[in-house]
């Protein structure tokens, strides 16, 4: 019984370690290491492990000091609808287009408006009613029906918050994947896999929200079953924390010189087919006289600059001519180099990892995924 409650008290605990450890990380990290676009992602990630520490600070108050936390339960409100609003907006911010429209401050508003109500109503409730709804884990108070079910459905509200926001962010990453891939050749930092992972654990979290509409909330708070949605969290800021330390993400970024350019490009006229194959014997030698492909960050505006003209025209040439999108066609000259440097006798000796990096891929992964992708083409 001693070690139930003792494993109990360390998954309360555990989230709340996890969190503020990232907070700390991230805070020491971003005074020294981050860009200035990207400014914006550590301030948000900041603001999250701060709100689940205070999530998971009120929930360990909840179960061991019932008295404190009836003081203060719409804190744990703010930490649980904030808390989810703040992860939203920094996979919006990571997967952000120019041009596009800036968060809405209503995901902001509508949580905040809604504890209001419950802060409001909870003045006309006797403290002792509160106190009796803490205690009992979940007892209906004899009239005052409506306040109890939703004082103690909160549970349910963390399980339907999680699945709406999480779907949204699901959407706004099949969005990014269609973008980025005109965007940069950088297959394993685009990719965002990572992001992926953090979904599908922030899903998995959801069933053991939602078992209180089948299990008191009594014995799901005295069950080891907690321990799993517990440690999910732990690995899941382990994941973030550490993705966004190594840079491991692209953000989709226009420098000021070639903002606008999507309406330019778009109307410009159908050039001549000789006009047209001169550009592309110049384009190829640019690309075996300069190969810029072998740098592992090139992105379509570094070679929008070099050319003079701006991302539109240049990704709808690279389309017409080459039958590829920017990303694919420079995986596709990485991967020439590769063949390349495995039939040159000064490179006999040299790894597969070491060759991969001297042909553009960021790392041996990236090329293996590049390959696995022309294969499929192939088929």
């Amino acid at each position: 019984m001693m070690m139930k409650e003792f494993l109990l008290y360390v998954g309360f605990s555990a989230p709340i370690i996890s969190s503020l450890s990232c907070l700390v990380m991230l805070v020491l990290y971003r005074l020294h290491h981050i860009k200035t676009e990207e400014k914006p992602l550590y301030r948000m990630l900041i603001a999250y492990f701060g709100l689940v520490g205070i999530l998971w600070g009120c929930s360990m108050i909840y179960v061991y000091y019932p008295v404190f936390y009836t003081y203060i339960n719409q804190l744990y409100y703010i930490g649980l609808f904030w808390g989810q609003v703040v992860f939203y907006q920094f996979i919006y911010t990571l997967t952000h287009r120019p041009g596009e429209r800036r968060f809405s401050i209503w995901h902001y508003l509508i949580p905040l408006i809604i504890v209001g109500i419950f802060a409001v109503w909870s003045i006309f409730v006797p403290f002792d009613v509160q106190l009796r709804i803490v205690t009992s884990r979940g007892e209906i108070m004899p009239g005052y029906e409506a306040y109890s079910y939703l004082f103690t459905s909160r549970l349910i509200f963390r399980g339907v918050w999680n699945i709406l926001y999480t779907v949204l962010a699901w959407w706004r990453l099949l969005d990014y994947h269609r973008t980025v891939s005109d965007y940069s050749a950088n297959t394993d930092r685009s990719s965002l896999s990572w992001v992926t992972l953090l979904l599908v654990i922030s899903l998995s979290l959801v069933p053991p929200s939602l078992l209180s509409i089948i299990f008191p909330k009594r014995v799901l708070i005295s069950s080891l079953l907690l321990l799993i949605p517990q440690i999910m969290l732990v690995v899941q800021h382990a994941i973030l924390c550490y993705n966004m330390a190594i840079g491991n993400f692209v953000m989709i970024f226009y420098p000021k010189e070639l903002e606008g350019d999507m309406e330019q490009g778009e109307d410009m006229q159908e050039e001549d087919k000789k006009e047209m194959e001169q550009k592309r014997r110049r384009f190829e030698r640019y690309m075996r006289e300069m190969r810029p492909y072998l740098n592992p960050e090139l992105k379509i505006t570094d070679m929008a600059v070099a050319f003079k003209t701006n991302r539109c025209t240049l990704s709808r040439f690279i389309n017409r001519q080459f039958g590829m999108n920017f990303s694919q066609y420079i995986n596709w000259l990485r991967l020439q180099e590769m063949k390349r440097l495995r039939n040159d006798p000064e490179c006999e000796r040299l790894s597969d990892e070491e060759l991969a990096c001297m042909s553009g891929f960021g790392n041996f992964r990236s090329y293996i995924r590049v390959q696995k992708m022309f294969g499929k083409k192939k088929k």
